[in-house]
């Protein structure tokens, strides 16, 4: 009996053996890195204003910020397909937004269709639940640019979709 008092004095909380100083340490680790996580991932404050539509500058800068928010870990910060994830993905890779031909078409609505509906058999999710429409046309008049064309008049005056 006393050989099993012995085996358990080191034990527990104030104990020698840190199993539960190891536990503790963990748990709040994990809290921080979940914290962490949910900061990172909150939508970044914006302009509502840029959104009212006419203004090509602001709805261009909104869409980079939203770009820069949701895009970016996969188009990369040049919207070249060399995002930070993209290697990792399956199947073809993240599209490169900046060449001369787009493969699901440069109309307006085409682009905001890839943008809201995503692309089947790839990793380009649709994003019409996480935006608004007029987030949408913020992030189509993004691409636009990013590609080095004018952004098309449908989507200043709220049109393109």
């Amino acid at each position: 009996m006393d050989d099993d008092l012995d085996a358990m004095e080191g034990a527990g909380p104030s104990g020698s053996n840190g199993m539960f100083t190891t536990i503790a340490v963990a748990a709040v680790l994990i809290l921080a890195a979940l914290t962490a996580g949910l900061v990172a991932n909150r939508r970044p404050a914006g302009d509502p204003g840029a959104l009212a539509g006419g203004d090509a500058e602001a709805l261009v800068a909104e869409g980079k910020r939203l770009y820069d928010w949701r895009c970016v870990s996969c188009h990369g910060p040049s919207g070249r397909g060399d995002g930070p994830i993209a290697r990792s993905l399956q199947g073809p890779g993240p599209g490169d937004l900046t060449d001369d031909e787009w493969t699901h078409g440069d109309a307006p609505d085409q682009v905001l269709a890839v943008i809201t509906k995503g692309v089947p058999d790839t990793q380009m999710a649709g994003w019409d639940t996480a935006f608004n429409p007029d987030e949408l046309r913020a992030l189509a008049a993004y691409m636009y640019r990013l590609a080095g064309r004018e952004v098309p008049e449908d989507l200043l005056d709220g049109a393109g979709g």
